[in-house]
């Protein structure tokens, strides 16, 4: 039965989406065909034939599917308690007070017979699960899932010790305070209108070619999550801990016939290292040791996700190594209040409202991730991304960081890294964020300021001195023309400084010179041994109007370049023309800052 299970799951993952929806509704059409006059079955009297069944002997048990009927349609309960009632003999098989012992493999599939009984509602709960669990319940007939809204199969207080596959479902799908070692929904047949997966232990989780309407997933407890090739109406991750810890473990023969992803679970990547002639075909499904690690994924290719939410979730991984990538296609998606341990890759493409807010990030990758073109809202916190952004496509590829030697020599991967900068630039600016346009604007050039030294440091020459020295210049000066405030603010301390300059120097706007005036006050302060104030601030009348003809030098000489012409001699003539120059180039630098803020 395990082979064939194993079996069953290999080939489901070899198909491709179109192969899904063709064989799907064969799949659908034929059992509906072959169950139709056989005969019926109550669901209590497969678990108890399960139950009683030591070991996996019959391998047909995975291609039989059962006309089932219930008990109680409006409220089937499968427990312990109910199954001793029935058959006393299964009380052996409790493993305390509550739970039951089930120790062989499971398959248990087929459809609810009664089309008058459309909310059915089945209740699971109490067993231990030692094997791998095949389970497929689905309502009889060819009518749309949305007829089902009221029915519902719910998985209470189990232990799953192995894998738990559900493939062919339109029951709502209900699983709380569950462990499971793999859980598995999968193929284009489970169209439910709703999932709630709650309060559960999950080593691993996979949802695969699934198109359920709502899904939930909501306070469990994840090692690893892949999400592939499905579409969702509205998809919730509400406050899960995936942490990498309970991954399935199988002996070597388990995994032999079947896809294991573990960490790796990317499930196109083999697909492509087959296609490079690095792996062959016979051994795509029992490769294990594929570069790159995965802590989350999803991906829908030609899907959507209509409505993406992932809210107060903790993705933990004290190695960050291992990634979270979130490559679907979504009309909205909101990331807030998580906090990610380990790198990001955010390249969604999401054609409506997309907002990252209240995020404790370690690294993300987001340059793909923003509309180009925004139709709605787009927010993201500046504040939580800010000096964590990097640059890698996938997660075979190395992650670039622009900062060390090695990466600043890559240029097409710098650039890649600065067009994510530029994106969110034309996001703030859209929106009149001016205090994180800067900030973004800034770091931008703090990464081509890296190569600039980069460059200078390894290749020399005039053109590379000028892109370095013009651009720390600009830095200090202005901030990279982002604070104008900033320019006046150092225009005059320049200012004062020469003037203190021109103060020592004779020019011809004085009345007299500098050392005349410290002769006149030697001389008052030797007549005059107990002072008198009105003649010394005749003195210092004089003193300020030397100081303020200096100042007004400066200013002329920084602003207008002497009006033509240098009022002052010797070595003070030659430092005028200087400062004239600087104030020609600071303050040409100045406007083209302040235009720059008035027009954003």
């Amino acid at each position: 039965m395990i082979n064939f299970l194993l079996n069953q799951y290999q080939i489901l993952t070899k198909m491709n989406t179109i192969k899904y929806c063709v064989i799907g509704l064969c799949f659908v059409t034929s059992f509906s065909t072959v169950v139709q006059g056989q005969e019926k079955t109550q669901l209590i009297d497969l678990f108890y034939q399960a139950i009683i069944k030591e070991d996996d002997t019959r391998n047909d048990d995975a291609s039989k599917f059962t006309e089932i009927s219930l008990v109680n349609y409006e409220g089937e309960i499968i427990n312990p308690r109910v199954l001793i009632e029935r058959y006393p003999d299964t009380k052996k098989y409790m493993l305390n007070d509550s739970i039951m012992t089930i120790n062989s493999g499971v398959v248990i599939q087929g459809f609810i017979e009664d089309l008058s009984k459309l909310d059915s509602r089945i209740i699971i709960e109490n067993f231990h699960f030692k094997k791998n669990v095949l389970l497929n319940l689905s309502l009889y007939g060819e009518l749309e899932s949305e007829i089902f809204n009221a029915s519902v199969l719910r998985i209470r207080h189990c232990v799953f010790d192995d894998l738990f596959l559900t493939w062919f479902s339109n029951f709502n799908l209900d699983f709380r305070d569950n462990s499971f070692n793999e859980l598995s929904i999968i193929n284009e047949t489970v169209t439910s209108p709703s999932v709630v997966i709650e309060n559960n232990t999950i080593g691993y989780f996979h949802f695969w070619t699934a198109t359920p309407g709502i899904v939930t997933i909501a306070k469990n407890q994840i090692g690893y999550v892949e999400i592939d090739l499905s579409s969702f109406r509205n998809l919730k991750l509400l406050k899960n801990r995936i942490s990498g810890i309970g991954t399935a473990n199988y002996s070597q023969e388990e995994i032999i016939g079947r896809k294991y992803w573990k960490s790796y679970i990317n499930s196109r990547r083999a697909q492509r290292l087959v296609a490079l002639d690095k792996l062959s075909e016979d051994s795509l499904y029992s490769y294990n040791d594929i570069s790159g690690k995965v802590l989350f994924q999803m991906n829908s290719l030609n899907r959507v996700v209509s409505e993406l939410e992932i809210i107060g979730n903790s993705f933990l991984d004290p190695t960050h190594s291992n990634l979270v990538i979130f490559s679907q296609n979504s009309i909205s998606m909101e990331v807030s209040g998580n906090t990610f341990e380990t790198p990001v890759i955010m390249a969604p493409s999401v054609s409506g409202k997309f907002i990252i807010e209240d995020n404790n990030f370690h690294s993300i990758s987001m340059d793909a991730a923003i509309p180009a073109t925004p139709q709605n809202e787009v927010s993201i916190d500046w504040q939580d991304i800010k000096g964590k952004l990097y640059y890698q496509k996938h997660e075979e590829l190395p992650a670039y960081y622009g900062e060390t030697d090695e990466d600043l020599a890559n240029s097409q991967q710098f650039f890649k890294l600065v067009a994510g900068y530029s994106r969110l630039l034309e996001v703030y600016k859209g929106y009149g964020n001016l205090d994180d346009a800067n900030d973004v604007f800034l770091d931008m050039k703090a990464l081509h300021l890296k190569r600039y030294e980069y460059l200078y440091r390894t290749e020399g020459g005039t053109t590379n001195f000028f892109q370095l020295y013009l651009n720390k210049l600009l830095k200090i000066y202005t901030r990279h023309g982002t604070d104008p405030a900033q320019a006046m603010t150092a225009s005059l301390w320049i200012i004062i400084f020469f003037s203190l300059i021109y103060f020592f120097f004779p020019s011809d706007w004085d009345a007299s010179s500098k050392s005349k005036l410290i002769k006149n006050f030697k001389a008052f302060t030797e007549k005059n041994d107990k002072g008198y104030f009105r003649p010394f601030l005749s003195l210092v009348k004089g003193v300020l109007y030397s100081f303020f003809n200096a100042i007004t030098l400066s200013v002329n000489s920084f602003v207008t370049l002497g009006f033509g012409t240098i009022p002052t001699k010797g070595l003070a003539k030659y430092i005028c023309i200087f400062q004239g120059f600087l104030g020609w180039f600071l303050l040409s630098i100045f406007i083209v800052a302040l235009i720059n803020q008035i027009l954003i």
